[in-house]
């Protein structure tokens, strides 16, 4: 077991970009000699994740373990002497019917301090968060979103969030709007992108609080917001050590 930082940095990067939503509940990793997934889902089906590291994970090949108890995990990673010189972090096996099965993370510190994080099993993952089927969709609108985006979007949502949570994107004149709001009660419409191609007509809105936690977990220039007109908005994140896909299906 190599005794080194991929681990951790590969467990603080799939914390970041799902624990930190505070919206799920666990996370599911599977891998394989060319490729290491992860997905999960909240429990209310508003964000369905799945993503894959850049580089397969040797730990997790063949083998699938779960995430739960993520604040545990977080405060583990977070301790500043198992980021010190000399401190360690390894997935560590148990023999199962004849297979070496990861069963958790153990962090050392330099000064012996220690700390054990618990994997769900297989079995019981499988069982409570079952796979994500997912063959893709063709979008109608794709945009980067701007640093400006954002705290347009972040400022009105703080001023509209209380009484109207969700926004409705469309399209007009090449221009893409994002409508807080209706006719009948206080609303904006902010411009986001100009020069799209494709169109978006329909009534769909979608939570944007969660929208703009997602956004904000990159840089703007990593990352693509997708729309289409059968109500699925599509946000790729890429991290440099995961890409990692949040599909919203449209509340109405």
């Amino acid at each position: 077991m190599a005794k080194n930082n991929y681990i951790k940095d590969t467990l603080k990067d799939v914390l970041k970009h799902t624990h930190s939503l505070g919206i799920f509940e666990m996370v599911k990793i599977s891998g394989t000699m060319e490729e290491t997934s992860v997905e999960t889902v909240d429990g209310e089906k508003t964000v369905i994740f799945k993503g894959k590291t850049v580089n397969p994970v040797p730990d997790f090949i063949d083998a699938t373990i779960g995430l739960s108890r993520m604040g545990v995990l977080q405060g583990y990673l977070q301790y500043p002497g198992f980021d010190d010189e000399g401190a360690t972090v390894q997935v560590t096996t148990q023999n199962r019917n004849g297979e070496d099965v990861p069963v958790e993370v153990e962090f050392v510190a330099a000064d012996g301090t220690d700390a054990h994080y618990r994997f769900m099993l297989a079995d019981v993952v499988n069982q409570q968060l079952k796979e994500i089927k997912f063959k893709g969709a063709e979008f109608d609108v794709n945009i980067i979103p701007t640093a400006k985006n954002l705290k347009d979007l972040g400022y009105f949502n703080s001023v509209l969030g209380a009484y109207e949570a969700n926004f409705a994107p469309k399209t007009k004149d090449g221009k893409l709007y994002f409508h807080i709001g209706d006719g009948v009660s206080d609303r904006t419409k902010i411009l986001i992108a100009e020069g799209v191609d494709g169109d978006i007509t329909h009534e769909f809105r979608w939570p944007l609080d969660i929208v703009l936690k997602i956004l904000r977990l990159g840089d703007s220039a990593n990352i693509v917001l997708s729309i289409n007109n059968k109500g699925l908005l599509q946000i790729k994140v890429l991290s440099g050590l995961g890409e990692y896909t949040y599909l919203l299906p449209a509340k109405g």
